[in-house]
């Protein structure tokens, strides 16, 4: 019988303050509740476009990288099959990457 009270006792010291510890027990410093934001329509856009715009620059990127391999060749009298193709898609990148930085930055500056 007295082996089960010193038991429980044992229990009770051990498990109370974890119990606690799990707790905000600080009135003066309670946690900050974290709400879900939802974005407005306008945000939404925005970040949609700002990922767009990501993508196009990276492929950007990689269409520009591999030109001096093409370019090679073209020096040495071979074109490409596929160059022609890689040129325009580079400039049609070009051209919309230029629009949106252009967009964003007037959007940037009217705030």
């Amino acid at each position: 019988m007295r082996f089960n009270q010193l038991l429980c006792l044992l229990a009770g010291v051990l498990v109370v303050p974890a119990a606690l510890r799990s707790q905000n027990v600080n009135p003066m410093h309670p946690v900050e509740i974290q709400v879900q934001k939802h974005m407005s329509p306008e945000e939404m856009r925005d970040r949609l476009a700002n990922v767009q715009l990501q993508k196009d620059a990276q492929e950007l990127a990689e269409l520009c990288a591999s030109m001096p391999g093409d370019m090679n060749g073209v020096k040495q009298g071979l074109l490409s099959k596929d160059l022609p193709e890689k040129l325009k898609r580079v400039e049609k990148l070009s051209k919309h990457v230029r629009e949106q930085l252009t967009r964003t930055s007037a959007l940037s500056t009217s705030h």
